[in-house]
């Protein structure tokens, strides 16, 4: 999937986008530190490290061992140097209702914890060498311009990535970036996008 979607990304011209983020998605993982840990279904929210670029390709599941392999000095820990970075392994207890009544009807997707998010001291891009991609997926989502205003902002200022930009179309904008054109965002481009309605 993703080399259909780089090559379709260069045929335009276009330098394919080093990450993407979408809004409103979850993670969820299996367990802490750099144990590994066999996912026990294809849905299992805890199989993380097919989506990881130090693992995608080694066929292995579970959590991805963060503290090993990111090696990029966040740029906010410069910048922002009282604040709180989560340790990439902090889990969120998945089911924390003892006796629950509807036990049985819970996803199992989330049973065995979820990764929280925020900024970590390590990451694994470094940002000056980062193209990012926002791509929101379908659905009413109120406040997702905010969002979408608040990552440009943070990706720009507090991270230093030079380039961000919104894919139109959701997933068809992906994949078809010579019909859904990338905009390019910048600050001043978001500045007021909260205030108006469609993203």
């Amino acid at each position: 999937m993703a080399a259909r979607f780089g090559a379709r990304w260069a045929r335009q011209g276009l330098k394919v986008p080093f990450g993407a983020i979408a809004a409103g998605s979850a993670v969820t993982a299996a367990s802490l530190g750099d144990r590994f840990v066999q996912a026990e279904a294809s849905y299992d929210a805890s199989n993380l490290r097919p989506h990881h670029l130090s693992s995608w390709r080694d066929g292995t599941t579970g959590l991805v061992a963060e503290r090993r392999v990111n090696k990029v000095a966040n740029p906010m820990v410069k910048g922002l140097p009282n604040m709180n970075f989560l340790n990439p392994d902090e889990l969120v207890q998945g089911h924390i209702i003892m006796n629950d009544s509807k036990a049985a009807s819970r996803d199992s997707a989330l049973k065995k914890g979820c990764v929280r998010g925020n900024a970590c001291r390590d990451i694994w891009w470094d940002p000056k060498d980062v193209k990012a991609a926002v791509v929101t997926c379908g659905g009413l989502c109120p406040g997702l311009n905010s969002i979408i205003r608040e990552v440009t902002n943070c990706l720009t200022h507090q991270y230093g990535v030079k380039s961000v930009v919104g894919i139109q179309g959701g997933y068809n904008g992906l994949s078809d970036p010579e019909v859904y054109e990338p905009v390019e965002l910048t600050t001043e481009k978001v500045r007021e996008i909260h205030m108006k309605g469609g993203s």
